[in-house]
This record gives C-alpha cells, structure tokens and sequence, in this order.
C-alpha cells in the first residue's frame, strides 16, 4: 500500500503533518476521521520503499530497551531519524541492528514509523504498530512509547513469573520418574532370582515392578519412541487451532492451574485494554488487536464473541458480562469506569490489581502445589516398600 502525507487538524485543534499508509486517499481519509481528525488535505507519495522482509525473532528485552531508547531520544527533541540511529549504536544485538538500519531508510524515503515497524510482524507485535499509528495521527507519540513500554515490561515480568511458577513442579515431577526408573531398573533385578527361587505367588506391586522392569529391558526402545511419538502428536494437535482450545480449556479447568492461567489472562486483558485505550485507538480495532495479542485460545475466541456484542450496540461491561471467564470484580470496574468517563483509570487499576494477583499466587504456589507433590512421592514409596517387604514378609512366614 501506498504513503500519503496529510494535513489534518486533531481534537485539540493542533495542525498535525504526517505521513499514513492506505489503499488510496479516501481509505485515509477514513482513518482520520475515525481518529477524531479534520481533514484539510490528502497527497499520495512516490517514494522508493523497499518491500523486503525480515522474519527475524527479536528478545523481548531488546524490543524493551529499544522503546524505553526510542521514547528517550524523541522526548529530548531529536528528530525520529536521528533517534533512531543512535538507538542502532547502543545495541548489541546484529540482527536487530538490521532491523533499525531498515527502519530508518524507510522513514528516509517517506514512510511513517508504524508504516516501517509493520514490515517486521515477527517483531513489532500489533499492539505496538497500532499504537504507534494513532499516536502518530494523534501527534503523541512520545506518550504512547511510554505507555507501548510500561505495557512491555509489566507483560514480560508476567512470563517470567509464570516460568518462575512452572519451574518448580517440572523439575519435582522429572526427578520423581528419574528415580522411578532407575530402582525399576537397576535395584528390582537384584532381588528378582531370589523371590523366583521360592516359587510362591509375588503380591501384587511386586508383579507390577518386574513387569515394569521387563518392559523396560525388552520393549524400552519401543516404548521410548512410542512415548515420543504420543507427545509429539499431542505437541502437534495442540498447534492446530481446534487443538489450541481444547488444551487452554483444559488449563483453565484444572484445579488451582486455572485459576492461577485465569489470573495471568485476566492480567493480560486489562493491562492491553489500558494501554490500547490511553493510546486513543477506537473499541473496535481495540478488541480486535487484543484478540490478535491475547496467547490462550479461549480468551481470544470470547473477545471475539465480546466484539460482535459491541458492534451490535452493546456496552462493554455488558458485553463482557455474558462471558464466564471475565471475573465480577472487573466487570463492575469497567461499568464504573464507562458510566463515570473514566474508564482509564478503572482499567489501570485493576490491571494492577491482578497483577499483584499474579505475584502473589507465584509466590504461593509452592505450597499449594506442594501437597499434591507429597501425595505422589508417597504413593511411589508406598509401591515401592509394599514391593519390596510384601514378598520378604512371606518367605519369613515360611520359616
């Protein structure tokens, strides 16, 4: 799509000159106007932007010290070219440094900031392009950096909290099959030729373990690459869309897990509603980047459900009310927020809110997971004592 450079005059009446990017002058003109803009003129630019592509993957860090830069710079008065060169010498990071490298030559050729960030979709997610074209149109685009960087940084201390949560019972679970395996293995042969040679009936655990220990001895490689293959194929169909929902379904469902993964979306929600509601985006295209950024299946399939609702004419707070999965408490934030006009301020308080929420479950979920890891670790001792002294206790019976 082409380049057009307008002149528009924006809801304060300030002169706004800048470049945006649509199929033709009406389609741009069309943006404007839902962006609250007057419209004076509309003029096509012929430059010579280049349509290569990078599908380059980025660290979240880096993104973040590039808005963090990028704010910097232009709040101090550089111009956005410039800005962004001395952006491109304090990174570290080569193929990233193409990327800007690239982003600047655009900019050179007429193109406009968000034009040249949506050329790196693997990049600059939607959020981030969106809002850099409203603050753009809207002449704040220092705000909004601020706002795309607050909103990075909180979204990426999130994931690592959530890795953080995950981290401990992984390694329990893998440890406890470990150790399963190798007594399996390596301690029941020893004891096999002497419960054989007293020619009794095993009890059961017993026959449980050395049937495991055959399995594993004969069939192990069989059983390995069936196992491999079983997670493979789940791995697989949960990378379909149909497979995605079923999985996020069943997180959600899950004791304590889901209401620990409803706690990080309902996290995530407000903190995108907040930031996409500061930058001035209208509640249409709103719902549909959230949609578009929201990770769990189930999530971005009610706020598509939610979206219909508004554009019929229904409030947000009502729309949002016809869902199971958006909690009372911000339902009735965002009624509040919407009724009184200050829908910003409920949003980012409960963003807040739950974000808290998210930490402070973090911090508990050790010891609530921690029971359940008790009872496992006592049935896997269980079996295998009962295994062990089951057979001894009879063959002393015996003398």
């Amino acid at each position: 799509m082409p380049n057009f450079k307008y002149r528009a005059v924006n809801s304060e009446g300030r002169m706004i000159e800048s470049v945006l990017l649509g199929r033709d002058s009406g389609d741009v003109m069309t943006q404007l106007r839902e962006l609250g803009m007057v419209v004076i003129n509309v003029t096509e630019i012929k430059s010579k932007k280049r349509t290569d592509q990078f599908n380059l993957k980025i660290k979240d860090v880096t993104i973040l010290h590039f808005t963090k830069q990028l704010y910097t710079l232009l709040k101090a008065g550089l111009p956005i070219v410039s800005s962004l060169r001395a952006v491109k010498e304090q990174t570290s990071d080569e193929n990233f440094k193409e990327v800007v490298e690239s982003i600047s030559h655009d900019i050179e050729q007429g193109s406009t900031l968000s034009s040249a960030l949506g050329r790196f979709p693997k990049v600059f997610p939607p959020i981030f392009v969106n809002s850099i074209k409203v603050g753009e149109v809207s002449g704040t685009l220092e705000e909004t950096l601020n706002y795309i960087y607050r909103f990075i940084e909180d979204d990426s201390r999130m994931r690592k909290e959530v890795k953080k949560a995950l981290r401990y019972p992984v390694f329990v679970t893998i440890g406890l099959i470990g150790a399963f395996i190798v007594f399996t293995t390596m301690v029941i042969p020893n004891f096999i030729p002497m419960f054989q040679a007293q020619k009794m009936e095993l009890p059961l655990p017993t026959r449980i373990l050395i049937g495991m220990h055959y399995a594993i001895m004969h069939y192990g490689i069989l059983i390995v690459l069936a196992i491999s293959g079983l997670i493979a194929g789940v791995w697989f169909y949960i990378r379909t869309p149909n497979g995605r929902l079923q999985f996020d379904q069943l997180m959600l469902s899950l004791p304590v897990i889901g209401d620990f993964v409803n706690k990080v979306n309902l996290s995530r929600f407000s903190k995108l509603f907040y930031t996409m509601n500061r930058t001035g985006l209208n509640i249409t295209n709103t719902f549909s980047i959230m949609q578009e950024t929201m990770e769990n299946a189930v999530y971005r399939r009610e706020l598509s459900l939610v979206s219909e609702r508004i554009i019929r004419g229904q409030e947000i707070a009502n729309s949002l009310k016809q869902s199971k999965y958006f909690s009372p408490l911000l339902i009735e934030m965002i009624s509040i927020g919407e009724k009184s006009g200050s829908l910003d301020d409920m949003l980012n308080n409960v963003s807040e809110y739950y974000s808290h929420e998210v930490s402070d479950t973090v911090a508990n979920l050790t010891s609530l997971i921690e029971p359940v890891i008790t009872i496992g670790l006592g049935g896997m001792i269980l079996l295998l004592a009962l295994a062990m002294f089951l057979p001894m206790w009879d063959m002393m019976k015996m003398f």
